[in-house]
């Protein structure tokens, strides 16, 4: 019996104990309805004050142990009333799209509106004409010559040398320089009579059409000395055997042929010929040649260059050459021990 009265104190304790716990929270969670409905915890502690109540006057009482009847169950309390749901607020009004209007029709007017005429097209620019090319002048040869002997100082012999050369024409000559006038006067033999006597002057004027004094009278049949052609045959012809440079660089004493003096020695060199071998194996056309080129036409035929060659070649000797060994001749040079 002690038991169940310290059983039933235990469990009205833990329920008081309980009962004020839960009325504190729900007091700090739902303040505002404690002055509508009574608490939870009131609720609970008296229940739990009657049942102690009821438990003391059953202990006093010498009764017969009845059947421990259950504690009665605390008045539930009144439902919490539910918390209303936060009202959402409108959505913001989307403002409505406007389509662009339509453009307006145009008025279409009774009368129709002319089309607009084509501009005219401009004419079109006439093409420049090429000029037509010039034909270039044709190469100066024998087909095209012009007569040289019109110029003083040139007869047929000279005419006939400067064609061996290339000059057929007034305009050739009409337009060398001062070194022009100085190698054709060592060529043709005759140095300073180019200058001297104006060919470059003269040609100049018959070029153009002209004519000069001394032209007029070779026109005329005056001057004797330009009457006739001088042929191929006067001219010669020019060697095969010509060198650039003498052999071993060492030439013959040519100034021992006859006739052949230092100046002449000089002008052999530059047309290429520098030993008695080369002159020695020329043919008649070639030395008529090899005159004409050092400026004295004939003399090479007349004076047997030929025929000393080749005996100054094959090592022998001639009255000349002793002449000229001895010094007696001073247009020639004695040998050097390189030519003997």
């Amino acid at each position: 019996m002690t038991v169940l009265i310290i059983q039933t104190l235990l469990l009205m304790a833990i329920a008081f104990i309980l009962g004020c716990i839960l009325g504190c929270l729900l007091r700090n969670l739902f303040g505002s309805a404690e002055a509508e409905t009574p608490s939870v915890g009131t609720a609970v502690a008296a229940g739990t004050g009657a049942a102690v109540a009821a438990g003391a006057a059953r202990v006093a009482a010498p009764t017969p142990t009845p059947t421990p009847t259950p504690a009665p169950a605390p008045t539930p309390s009144a439902p919490l009333a539910p918390t209303p749901p936060p009202v959402p607020k409108p959505p913001m009004p989307t403002p409505p799209v406007t389509k662009p209007a339509a453009p307006a029709a145009p008025l279409v007017s009774a009368t129709p509106t002319p089309k607009p005429k084509p501009k005219p097209k401009a004419a079109a620019k006439p093409k420049a004409r090429k000029a037509p090319a010039k034909k270039s002048a044709p190469k100066p040869s024998a087909a095209n010559k012009d007569n040289l002997r019109m110029i003083s100082g040139i007869g047929p012999q000279n005419e006939a040398r400067l064609n061996n050369l290339g000059i057929y024409q007034f305009a050739q000559i009409a337009s060398w320089k001062a070194k022009d006038e100085a190698h054709y006067g060592e060529v043709l033999a005759f140095p300073g009579r180019i200058e001297r006597e104006e060919w470059v002057k003269q040609a100049k004027e018959l070029a153009k059409g002209k004519t000069t004094e001394f032209a007029s009278r070779v026109a005329a049949g005056q001057v004797g000395t330009s009457l006739g052609k001088a042929d191929a045959g006067s001219v010669g012809k020019e060697p095969k055997g010509l060198l650039k440079k003498a052999r071993g660089g060492k030439p013959d004493n040519l100034t021992l042929i006859d006739g052949v003096g230092n100046a002449i020695e000089q002008k052999m060199f530059k047309l290429g010929i520098y030993h008695f071998d080369q002159v020695a194996e020329m043919s008649d056309a070639e030395i008529t040649w090899l005159g004409n080129m050092v400026g004295f036409p004939g003399r090479p035929e007349r004076e047997n260059w030929r025929e000393e060659s080749k005996v100054l070649g094959a090592g022998g000797t001639t009255e000349h050459a002793k002449r000229v060994e001895r010094g007696q001749i001073k247009t020639s040079r004695k040998s050097t021990d390189d030519e003997k």
